[in-house]
């Protein structure tokens, strides 16, 4: 994978199976540069690359993800 801020983009949209309408990608791609570079500056209290959320949430019992 590219280390590149819309390579980094495109494969945590594809992890989430987001599917994005059209002209939302350019909207999405701009703010998510923006997160990034401000983390960059700034720098968080946690690493920015840890496991998105939802991998950590578990299914409920007896129940499907849908």
């Amino acid at each position: 994978m590219d280390d590149t801020i819309e390579a980094r983009f495109v494969a945590e949209t594809e992890l989430l199976g987001l599917e994005l309408l059209p002209g939302q990608k350019e909207t999405l791609l701009a703010a998510y540069t923006a997160l990034r570079e401000m983390v960059e500056l700034v720098g968080a209290d946690y690493p920015f690359e840890t496991e998105p959320a939802h991998v950590f949430m578990p299914v409920p019992s007896g129940g499907d993800r849908r």
